[in-house]
């Protein structure tokens, strides 16, 4: 929600896609209630969670991913990642840190 809302976040042109395992009937009235606006995808074969490597970085390891947000160029190519981890403390990744790391991505992926 918090990068919904954030005009610099808005500015990379990049599409958000949430990507969560549980099947979309579940996740539905969730994005409703959450007044979610971006898109929210269904993994319930762990396709994409696999294809990504988002299920190593995890509290259940291999079973479901974790908090990850990952960015992928237009031919599939991962440029940048960051996945929580215990060490990391909360579950969150500042926009202003997630903002600034994506900046640095891009213009290096335009380089």
């Amino acid at each position: 929600m918090d990068l919904e809302k954030d005009e610099n976040f808005n500015a990379f042109d990049v599409e958000l896609i949430s990507v969560m395992v549980d099947p979309a009937y579940k996740l539905r009235p969730e994005v409703e209630s959450r007044g979610i606006t971006t898109t929210v995808a269904s993994d319930t074969t762990l396709r994409a969670s696999k294809d990504y490597g988002a299920l190593g970085k995890s509290m259940h390891p291999g079973i479901k991913p974790g908090h990850s947000f990952i960015l992928v160029d237009q031919t599939g190519k991962i440029t940048w990642r960051w996945d929580w981890t215990e060490d990391k403390g909360e579950m969150y990744l500042a926009v202003e840190t997630l903002n600034a790391e994506m900046a640095q991505a891009l213009a290096e992926a335009q380089s």
